[in-house]
């Protein structure tokens, strides 16, 4: 089985999200997969159970569990399998999704996202370790699922992102009383940069409380929010990972469809051992 590393939504190497992508994983169990997942210990690896005719039947993994859809899995298991360049579709647990190839950057069209009921401000402001003072009361708090359920969080300025801190046992409380909290996305309109509109954290549960550097579906999430609070058709800039030494940046697109995009940069290639097989 070949093995690629990838960097997604990276402008440069060694950045972004660190992806790790097994083809011709057919003859693996889930269990094995799983097993991979946990050994490689990135965010996803992903495994390509079939390819061809620019399609590919691809599942997801977390070091803990299966994915239905994730973003940066996608984008970059895409690249990987259309080695940049033109159109190629992953046939996913949630459905087909295709992946565009143009100048330089992956273009992502992601499953419908369903945007949930609002949660309280002071509760929100808790899991994160701030003061409800610190949020953004112009950016209603609310869920949205896309594959994975996120809790998005506005916060007033960088200050607020960069103190906030996922409350691990107040997060397991909130998971097992079912808030649905299990990935929490922090963001801000005071960016790290000129160029881009918003910078971004966020958090997930995967066994224990993990900080990801570029979740492709939570922008996704993020997109279908902004549409739906701004109305209209309009271009953003996320940077996300800036804490974590991992920069990240991801391009949306936003209009009566919406778009997720980056670039892939590669890492390494090579191949598993025989006895892995």
């Amino acid at each position: 089985m070949e093995l690629t590393i990838v960097d997604v939504f990276a402008e440069r190497p060694l950045a972004g999200n660190q992806l790790a992508v097994v083809r011709d994983a057919r003859g693996l169990s889930t269990e094995a997969m799983q097993d991979i997942a946990r050994e490689m210990n990135f965010s996803e690896t992903t495994f390509v159970i079939s390819e061809a005719d620019r399609r590919a039947t691809v599942r997801i993994f977390t070091p803990e569990w299966e994915l239905p859809f994730a973003g940066h899995p996608t984008l970059g298991t895409a690249w990987v399998l259309a080695r940049g360049e033109g159109l190629f579709t992953l046939e996913l647990e949630v459905g087909a999704v295709p992946v565009e190839f143009s100048e330089g950057l992956g273009w992502m069209t992601p499953p419908p996202v369903a945007l949930g009921d609002s949660f309280a401000a002071a509760d929100a402001a808790r899991l994160i370790g701030l003061e409800a003072a610190q949020l953004d009361d112009s950016h209603p708090i609310r869920f949205a699922e896309v594959g994975p359920k996120f809790l998005l969080i506005g916060v007033k300025d960088l200050a607020a992102l960069r103190a906030s801190k996922l409350d691990e046992a107040l997060h397991r409380q909130y998971l097992d009383e079912g808030l649905g909290v299990q990935c929490v996305f922090i963001f801000t309109a005071d960016s790290y940069t000129p160029d881009a509109d918003y910078a971004s954290r966020m958090y997930f549960h995967s066994g224990s409380v993990r900080e990801d550097p570029a979740t492709g579906s939570a922008n996704s999430a993020f997109a279908a929010y902004l549409k739906d609070l701004r109305g209209g058709s309009f271009d953003v800039v996320v940077d996300q990972g800036v804490e974590m030494k991992r920069p990240s940046r991801l391009y949306l697109k936003i209009g009566r469809d919406i778009q997720v995009g980056g670039k892939t940069q590669l890492i390494a290639r090579g191949e598993f051992a025989s006895s892995i097989i």
